[in-house]
């Protein structure tokens, strides 16, 4: 077999540069240092351009490369930088303001299971969609992939539960979908092939060995076909619950075969591009001006003692009340002391603070008094808002529609409800407010259902809660909530 199974689609490897420099981002300081010239650019005095070939010819390059000298020099440059950890704070505000209230679920009986173990490793459904989220947040696509073993013909549903045949759901980073296809069915863009990188860890002795395998997902003559390839492209392999795989399988649950590869993707908003893009930039923007502004701050912090005319081997000693003194009258000494004027560089450091402020490290954003600065912030919050509020909705799509393919496969009708919170701006209902409502609900003005939502969205009762079970939990029998 071919290796190029392991070859990935052009869009992937163009995206892949800007999602690892995005991840550095986001893990903060040490990731970013670690990664050296790559994040931080040598300065021109540290580096040649000219390489040599076997043949010892000079070959001039575009890429830089440190010098012996300029290597240490680099080093103190690197030393001098600091990196503030703006945008991975940021990310986690973000999931904060999705996570501060519990998602809205219903999920049939068969597939209850999923909220408490989704992938089959004891991964609370919660944790699963904060991965998707902070995913999205942080590259161009990822995805969940409907996954369970195929099962006999004719197995019955207590066969399924006895041997742990039930679904579960996995989360793939946009690392791990190198490759994919669609084609055209019936008038409907519909996936046919999706390659998937996977890790696959083997235990030799006290050793633990890491392999990289090749799942394969394609629609095979309009049946749902799924093998797994090795490193060297070979048609032979262990899926993740480390069950032999050999060739193209047709999946068979219950008795059926599938027309669908049951992978949702859950892809960047608007733009395409991940929300972050913008604020990492300015991060790493920030990150070089520090490097710049510590270097100069580092050179000109000492004085530069210097002499003229001094006889050779006159010893001068420098400390608090002692003069220099030398035989020679023509003799001068002096101290350089650079100025150390950097305001070009606060400016500057100032100017990028407050666009990274502006792309949503509210954290950063400058104290600012009067109405339009206060409509400005209140624009940049609605932005951030709805941004987020963005990537909420399509994870709650994505595992909605995962799980009703998991109530499918287990024999449901599917019919799962999954909704993370997008409401971000709680309404500060105060005592005056409620009362109000209350008596416009009181008087029959009102549906129930509508001041059920009032409360909700002013965070006086349970968001998770449906109104049905509030009733059966308070005194509001009788009330006309029912």
């Amino acid at each position: 077999m071919s290796t190029d199974v392991k070859e990935p689609r052009i869009e992937y490897s163009l995206s892949l540069p800007g999602v690892e420099r995005n991840r550095a981002a986001i893990a903060g300081g040490r990731a970013v240092k670690a990664g050296g010239i790559d994040f931080l650019a040598p300065l021109a005095s540290m580096c040649c351009y000219t390489t040599y070939d076997d043949s010892n010819i000079a070959i001039v390059t575009r890429t830089p490369t440190l010098t012996l000298d300029g290597q240490a020099d680099y080093n103190k440059y690197l030393d001098n930088a600091y990196f503030e950890d703006v945008t991975g704070r940021t990310v986690q505000g973000l999931l904060g303001l999705i996570y501060s209230k519990q998602a809205k679920s219903k999920f049939p009986p068969e597939i209850e299971y999923l909220k408490e173990n989704s992938d089959g490793k004891g991964t609370p459904l919660r944790e699963l969609s904060k991965a998707g989220c902070a995913e999205a947040m942080a590259s161009d696509w990822s995805g969940y992939l409907t996954a369970r073993p195929s099962t006999p013909l004719g197995s019955s549903p207590k066969d399924v539960e006895t041997n742990n045949l039930r679904p579960k759901l996995l989360h793939y980073k946009f690392e791990s979908i190198i490759n994919w296809n669609y084609e055209i069915v019936n008038n409907i863009e519909k996936l046919s092939l999706l390659v998937l990188k996977e890790a696959i860890t083997t235990k030799v002795g006290f050793k633990v060995e890491v392999e990289d395998q090749y799942r394969v997902l394609e629609i095979i003559e309009g049946v749902y076909h799924q093998s797994v390839y090795d490193e060297d492209g070979s048609l032979v392999g262990k899926d993740k619950d480390g069950n032999l795989v050999s060739k193209a399988e047709p999946v068979i649950v219950n008795g059926n075969t599938s027309d669908e590869i049951p992978f949702f993707w859950v892809k960047a908003p608007l733009t395409g591009n991940a929300p972050i893009v913008g604020l990492a930039d300015a991060n790493f923007q920030q990150y070089k001006l520090y490097a710049d502004y510590g270097g100069k701050l580092h050179h000109s912090s000492f004085v530069i003692y210097t002499e003229t005319g001094a006889e050779p081997g006159t010893n001068m000693v420098m400390g608090n009340g002692v003069k220099w003194t030398n035989r020679n009258t023509e003799a001068k000494f002096a101290v350089l002391q650079p100025d150390g004027n950097s305001d070009g560089h606060r400016l500057a450091l100032q100017d990028i603070n407050e666009k990274m402020a502006s792309q949503g490290a509210e954290q950063l954003r400058p104290r600012a008094s009067g109405a339009e600065s206060a409509e400005a912030k209140s624009l940049d919050k609605v932005a951030q808002n709805s941004t987020t509020s963005d990537i909420a909705t399509t994870v709650s799509e994505a595992i909605t529609k995962a799980s009703d393919f998991a109530s499918k496969w287990m024999g449901g009708n599917g019919g799962v409800v999954y909704s993370l919170n997008t409401d971000y701006n709680p309404t500060g209902i105060n005592p005056q407010l409620l009362a109000t409502v209350f008596a416009i609900y009181q008087a029959g003005n009102m549906p129930a259902d509508d001041f059920f939502t009032f409360l909700q969205r002013g965070e006086l009762i349970n968001s998770a809660k449906t109104i049905e079970q509030y009733i059966s939990e308070t005194s509001l029998a009788g009330t006309g909530m029912e």
